[in-house]
């Protein structure tokens, strides 16, 4: 029985159904038959139009991927195992060999491209990661940013360090702010011109590549940092890091100045750095010497001051140690004042306008004797 009505079908509709018009000598009703068996078969093998779409979706990308699996580019790893590699390779960035092979900076012109472009290739090799960018200017942005979301946390990590390194080369984006949340990770990039071609952003290095040092250093003298790092765990680190020429003075009886390695370690003049950023630097350097126990900083304006703590009970080595750290402090051209308690030494900073310290570079108070503490 044959019953004709009407339909409406929008330009979209009419150009989808184009290659069935084209089989079909551009008779309508056959185009519409057809499509109508087309979906019949698909639907008897899913339970819904989305399933059935989205399936037939993904079939090409399945295809391509066996392909490539049989060809030798790509291999099927378990999952967890890809995890595993994922979440032990954190803090260190993938050679720029390999970023340029997963992403082709040839098939990409702006961010737009290379949001679709990372969607497809994550798409078609399976692994669930969604990608979003936002940015003003698509062509040359000044900031940008990139939402990964779905997979687990260290595959997002993983893609995410990789990209970073891209846009740092393609477009001299750097990494200024990461929000990691458990089905998202969100990254603010910043551009950053400053920064020559051949080195690798800081920001990059500061969230991704922390590690890199450590691991090439590791690579390069396996034994070596073995054995130390083994001696350091069987003592419970209580081993101290001094240089050479440090070492030496002090056996002689003498204080070091420390000034210039603090100096190489920051690649800045003690004297030209602001007191906040000295305390901050001096800090970091002593707690990874293990010369003192912890130390403690204030930076709110003119109440800037270190207080450090150690285990030392010989007075001689207190004073000793006092001399030692005064000797950066005392370069840095900023007025202060030592107290030397039984285990802690106090520096406190004071502008050149005070009357409360001395005209000179530092004033130190007299050693405190440990039961003068005790009662106070």
């Amino acid at each position: 029985m044959l019953i004709r009505k009407n339909i409406s079908l929008d330009d979209k509709y009419l150009k989808k159904l184009q290659p069935f018009l084209d089989a079909n000598d551009g008779n309508l009703s056959a185009a519409v038959r057809d499509t109508i068996e087309i979906a019949d078969t698909a639907l008897a093998h899913h339970k819904s139009i989305d399933e059935a779409i989205r399936f037939l979706k993904e079939t090409p990308a399945k295809e391509e991927l066996s392909d490539t699996i049989k060809s030798g580019e790509n291999v099927i790893i378990n999952k967890t195992m890809l995890e595993w590699l994922f979440r032990y390779t954190k803090g260190r960035l993938t050679d720029e060999e390999l970023v340029n092979e997963l992403i082709n900076p040839f098939e990409i012109k702006n961010m737009k491209e290379l949001e679709d472009y990372l969607n497809r290739i994550f798409r078609n090799n399976q692994w669930t990661i969604r990608t979003s960018i936002k940015c003003e200017d698509i062509e040359d942005p000044e900031s940008a940013l990139i939402l990964f979301s779905n997979s687990t946390i260290n595959s997002r990590e993983f893609f995410a360090q990789l990209i970073a390194h891209f846009l740092a080369k393609w477009k001299q984006l750097d990494v200024e702010h990461i929000f990691r949340r458990a089905n998202s990770t969100q990254i603010s990039f910043k551009k950053n011109p400053s920064v020559s071609l051949n080195e690798t952003m800081p920001g990059v290095r500061k969230h991704f590549g922390y590690l890199d040092i450590i691991c090439k250093e590791l690579d390069d003298n396996t034994e070596f940092w073995t054995q130390l790092m083994y001696t350091y765990n069987v003592e419970r680190y209580n081993l101290v890091t001094l240089h050479r020429n440090q070492f030496e003075t002090f056996a002689a009886g003498d204080i070091p100045n420390p000034t210039k390695i603090l100096e190489r370690l920051c690649k800045q003049s003690v004297n030209e750095m602001p007191l906040p950023d000295l305390l901050i630097y001096f800090r970091k350097m002593y707690l990874a010497t293990q010369l003192v126990k912890n130390i403690e900083i204030c930076l709110e304006p003119g109440k800037e001051s270190a207080t450090i703590f150690h285990d030392f009970k010989n007075e001689k080595v207190i004073r000793s140690l006092v001399e030692y750290f005064s000797n950066i402090f005392r370069e840095s051209g900023t007025p202060f004042m030592t107290s030397s308690y039984s285990s802690m030494i106090v520096f406190r900073f004071y502008e050149d306008n005070e009357s409360e310290c001395d005209s000179g570079s530092y004033r130190a108070t007299e050693f405190v004797e440990p039961d003068i503490i005790s009662k106070e």
